[in-house]
């Protein structure tokens, strides 16, 4: 990718993740970039291609501070370590606003969601091993609640952030 896509995917994030899709143009994301409007349909075709490389690079930073959360052998350790996940991701500001554009993009456009394949095995795992069934859907609502509350924290409510993986956690496994 060279210097001037990666301006403007990292201001497509920024403008995307404290907007909303819907709320930026394809102008605010060139001006915000310092660069002509013309070069993000040179380099990415369209507003939609624009939002598929944002989707692309969310995902990527999703699963970098996801995935090593998840390989514990202890069941009820990948649901503690999948429940403080919020807790220490602020820290890498550019990845979360990666994954904090992704999912304001897939709350507009449902449809161009995706869930990681393997965060929902291993939360369905964890949950089944410890006794909850209905694990598919208890995987999902986790993956839910946690992104509400990157999405909360993004925007400041750290305390209700807290709470919700709280709540999770009590849920999940009685902590």
């Amino acid at each position: 990718m060279t210097e001037k896509q990666q301006a403007l995917l990292k201001s497509a994030q920024t403008l995307i993740a404290s907007h909303g899709f819907s709320a930026v143009s394809t102008a605010k994301i060139a001006a915000h970039a310092g660069v002509s409007e013309a070069l993000i349909f040179r380099h990415f075709k369209s507003k939609k291609g624009l939002a598929s490389a944002v989707l692309s690079a969310g995902e990527r930073a999703r699963s970098e501070m996801i995935y090593g959360r998840l390989n514990d052998p202890d069941p009820t350790q990948v649901l503690r370590s999948f429940t403080a996940i919020q807790l220490n991701v602020l820290n890498d500001s550019e990845s979360v606003l990666a994954w904090v554009a992704m999912i304001r993009i897939t709350r507009e456009n449902p449809e161009s969601r995706t869930i990681d394949a393997f965060v929902l095995e291993r939360l369905r795992w964890a949950i089944s091993s410890v006794g909850h069934g209905a694990e598919e859907a208890v995987a999902r609502t986790a993956i839910e609640i946690l992104e509400r509350s990157i999405l909360l924290a993004f925007r400041g409510d750290e305390e209700s952030s807290l709470m919700l993986l709280r709540g999770l956690r009590e849920l999940l496994i009685n902590e």
